[in-house]
């Protein structure tokens, strides 16, 4: 009677895995959703998005089993300080490919802040050349431009209705051609937007947190559904040292809306506060930000501006958090007063990172 009853059911079944709607759950992991396949055989999109473009489908899937393998199950990332202002000026790379040249390895991941960015006609190219020649995952983040508000309004002029929506539908009409380029040159994205959400200093920062769920949502189905980008993995990334906001469970959008948790970590001691939070979420983890205290803010000694060992941090990663599959190392900047800040992994010690045995470098990428 069971074997009836399932045989009756199929159809519909494989009908509903075949629909265009949203999966009810997300988390099932590579193995679950390889036998989610619709009636032509076709595994499904293991995407919050999905319509993902088969190539970004097949890196969200190698990320996702990054944590299974025995080795090269850390993405080494590190953001281009030639989207800054000043450096971008100057024309000059000053990081990936001097740190290339020193090593023989391009960074798997190379990060941009769209915020910091002068001219992205110029800038995106570059980002696709080393993506293209040398196999780098591309990161973005920033780039949504504030349309009029006051970091902790409440963000409903921005929501269908609001006062500020014509200026906020323009503002993701701006973001959403820059990253068009990037699926029309065949880039797949990881895309952080609303980055640190929980900290004041960001102009979407509120403490209502449904209209910020509601924001976070409404920019989704806009890129995904009325501009059809679909070669961004998304990205959800709290500041990790805000302590006691409950980001994860305040500021979370929902497993159908994210790809991949993060937290941005500015930390000698390399402590992810809310690690255990981030577990349960059952999506890869990523330090979407890193960069330790030293030189900056007083939070330790200057003379030791650039002498991180970074091969710490794996060490770090392999025996406390282990579900970690990824970083991105913030850049060097010139402060003013300071002089430079070096958070680099190349203006660092990097010198027993490049071959431990956990890091994987462009080179190693598979998908």
């Amino acid at each position: 009677m069971k074997i009836i009853i399932l045989k009756l059911l199929m159809p519909t079944l494989i009908a509903l895995n075949t629909s265009c709607s949203k999966p009810a759950n997300n988390n099932a992991s590579s193995q679950e959703a390889d036998k989610l396949s619709n009636a032509s055989g076709t595994v499904a999109p293991m995407g919050a998005n999905p319509a993902l473009d088969p190539r970004t489908d097949a890196l969200l899937r190698f990320i996702q089993n990054l944590k299974n393998q025995p080795g090269k199950r850390i993405l080494a990332g590190q953001n281009s300080n030639i989207s800054h202002k000043t450096q971008y000026k100057l024309g000059d790379d000053q990081i990936i490919h001097p740190f290339a040249q020193a090593t023989g390895k391009y960074p798997a991941i190379v990060g941009s802040d769209f915020n910091d960015i002068d001219n992205w006609n110029y800038h995106s190219p570059y980002l696709k050349d080393l993506n293209k020649q040398h196999g780098c995952i591309i990161e973005i983040c920033g780039g949504l431009n504030n349309p009029g508000i006051t970091s902790g309004s409440d963000l409903s002029a921005l929501l269908p209705g609001g006062s500020l929506r014509t200026q906020w539908v323009t503002k993701m009409d701006s973001m959403a051609a820059k990253l068009a380029y990037f699926q029309t040159n065949g880039v797949s994205i990881l895309y952080r937007p609303f980055h640190e959400m929980n900290g004041s200093w960001c102009w979407y920062y509120t403490t209502n947190y449904a209209n910020f769920k509601a924001l976070w949502a409404d920019l989704f189905n806009y890129f995904t559904t009325t501009k059809k980008l679909n070669n961004l993995i998304w990205i959800y990334a709290p500041n990790n040292n805000v302590v006691g906001d409950g980001a994860y469970t305040n500021y979370y959008p929902g497993t159908s809306y994210v790809d991949i948790v993060g937290a941005d970590v500015y930390d000698d001691n390399m402590t992810i506060n809310d690690y255990s939070v981030l577990r349960t979420l059952a999506k890869p983890i990523m330090l979407t930000e890193f960069g330790t205290g030293h030189g900056v803010r007083g939070n330790s000694d200057p003379n030791l501006n650039g002498n991180f060992d970074y091969n710490l941090l794996a060490e770090k990663i392999r025996t406390t958090y282990p579900n970690v599959v990824g970083w991105l190392c913030w850049h060097d900047w010139n402060n003013t007063t300071l002089g430079w800040i070096y958070k680099s992994m190349y203006k660092n010690n990097y010198s027993n990172l490049v071959n431990h045995s956990w890091m994987a470098w462009a080179g190693d990428l598979n998908f």
